[in-house]
């Protein structure tokens, strides 16, 4: 291809500017409007940012916040309520993929005293790692089952020992 001739050379040479803090002459890189970071440091001290409105996406309401701090929410618990809503949606998004219905509430345990199952579930938990429900079954809940007793002892097996 031949040379444009509408091409100008002056475009493509990095131009030396003025910081508007310094007025000290540097050669920026692209986008850079201050020679240094302590003259950016200083611009941003010496301008204040005038507060802005906005509008608070869970409640609705209207507040003012410095337009440099990136806040959303009015409030600490507006926060806290959009972070629920969001857990919520996973949730129902997640049972809704695994064919899960929504979690229902443990049935009532009877009154009634009665002989008591080592086997029963004590609690449902979520796992951490997958969080479905997993059933914690409490098998050292008794004296008995932590500490089993042994009935035939055998004599002539020696205990292990470490050898140093």
């Amino acid at each position: 291809m031949s040379p444009d001739p509408t091409h100008n050379d002056e475009q493509l040479t990095p131009r030396s500017t003025n910081c508007p803090v310094c007025h000290g002459e540097f050669m920026p890189s692209p986008r850079q409007i201050y020679c240094s970071p302590r003259c950016k440091s200083a611009a941003h001290r010496r301008t204040p940012a005038s507060l802005a409105a906005h509008t608070c996406p869970v409640c609705e309401g209207m507040f003012t916040a410095n337009p440099r701090l990136r806040q959303i929410y009015c409030s600490p618990e507006c926060r806290r309520e959009s972070e629920r809503q969001r857990n919520r949606t996973r949730d129902e998004e997640r049972a809704r993929r695994l064919g899960e219905h929504p979690r229902a509430l443990p049935a009532p345990q009877p009154a009634t005293p009665g002989p008591i199952d080592p086997l029963a579930p004590t609690a449902v938990r979520n796992c951490p790692h997958c969080d479905q429900p997993v059933t914690i079954v409490a098998l050292l809940a008794t004296q008995e089952a932590a500490r089993p007793t042994i009935t035939n002892r055998v004599t002539d097996i020696a205990p292990l020992r470490r050898l140093q």
